[in-house]
């Protein structure tokens, strides 16, 4: 598992928010599920952390995977672990959180890069998501392509298939309209960066992250 937290040293004006660095490399479906729902509209751009453990059992009640969809569903063909985003430890999470079932591994993976960049975070604190080594999670490199049919949430008490939003009420999620557009960064070392916000202001370009233990430097928008 690969655990690594951004720091973002500001050479350019950036919003003053924490940068969640998610290592895809162990956690493909979590990372594809994430990039369906920001790509599709269904997530905010900033997420906010809550430090209280309590209030995350409620939400995956909420949001459905505490129902176990991925034995009991036609869902589970990706795996018998259910991967919701926005996640649980936010208070975005819950109600109406895109789901996708995924490998167990690669649901841990996830939490544990999670409980790492959370360490030391004051509750309340919103953050936005940078992935990496995101090659084969379809919806990363793909923006706006359809439905799967292995992205799915809970409405009214049962499962569906998630749909895009729109101005008026949801429609399937086919790519009619222009998706929301994902910028892609490149490091010193010629590998990608995706953010998961399509709303920040600013640039990554010139800015210096920690990967694999040192600092590199973006330094290009693709």
């Amino acid at each position: 598992m690969h655990s690594y937290s951004l720091i973002v040293f500001a050479t350019v004006a950036l919003a003053q928010t924490a940068t969640f660095e998610w290592d895809c490399t162990n956690s493909l479906g979590p990372c594809n599920n994430a990039c369906y729902a920001v790509n599709h509209g269904l997530s905010p751009s900033l997420l906010t952390y809550d430090s209280d453990e309590a209030n995350r059992d409620p939400r995956r009640t909420a949001s459905g995977c505490n129902r176990t969809p991925c034995t009991n569903t036609n869902y589970g063909q990706w795996g018998n672990s259910c991967d919701e985003y926005p996640f649980a430890s936010t208070s975005e999470g819950g109600q109406n959180a895109i789901l996708r079932c995924v490998d167990g591994s690669e649901n841990s993976s996830e939490g544990g890069q999670l409980s790492n960049f959370y360490r030391g975070m004051t509750s309340g604190t919103q953050f936005s998501i940078v992935v990496r080594n995101y090659g084969g999670a379809f919806y990363c490199e793909n923006a706006g392509a359809a439905n799967d049919g292995s992205e799915f949430r809970l409405v009214n008490g049962a499962f569906q298939n998630a749909k895009m939003r729109r101005d008026y009420g949801f429609a399937d999620a086919e790519p009619r309209g222009p998706p929301k557009k994902l910028r892609e960064f490149e490091d010193e070392n010629g590998e990608k960066l995706l953010s998961l916000n399509p709303d920040m202001n600013g640039t990554l370009v010139g800015t210096t992250i920690s990967s694999r233990g040192r600092l590199v430097k973006v330094v290009r928008e693709i």
